[in-house]
C-alpha cells in the first residue's frame, strides 16, 4: 500500500519495538513472536517511520544519504512495503 500511495505515513505498531541490544551490540525489532536484526537500511527506515513523514519523504531522505550508497527510494519504499505486509508498521492518512 505504501508502494501504491506513498503520500501515506508509516509508522511502528504499538506491539513492535525497536531498541539497540548493548550485550550483543546489535539493534533489534521485537514483535509477538518475532525477533529481527535489521540491515543498515532496514533499521534507518524503521527509525524515520515515526508518524511524522510520508513514506515519499523518508524514502527521499534515506536516498540521499551518502552510508547508503546504490540505495533509491524505491528500495527504501520495498523496505515500508515488505515491514507494512508483514504487520510491523501501519499507515496513517496523509
Amino acid at each position: 500500500m505504501i508502494t501504491a500511495m506513498p503520500g501515506l505515513t508509516p509508522v511502528l505498531k504499538a506491539d513492535c519495538k525497536l531498541y539497540f541490544d548493548g550485550q550483543h551490540n546489535r539493534w533489534v525489532l521485537k514483535a509477538p513472536r518475532q525477533l529481527i536484526f535489521p540491515d543498515r537500511l532496514t533499521l534507518m527506515t524503521l527509525q524515520a517511520c515515526d508518524g511524522s513523514c510520508s513514506g515519499a519523504q523518508i524514502a527521499r531522505s534515506l536516498a540521499s544519504f551518502s552510508e547508503l550508497k546504490n540505495v533509491t527510494e524505491y528500495d527504501v519504499l520495498d523496505v515500508l512495503e515488505e515491514f507494512e505486509r508483514r504487520g510491523f508498521i501501519s499507515v496513517l492518512s496523509a
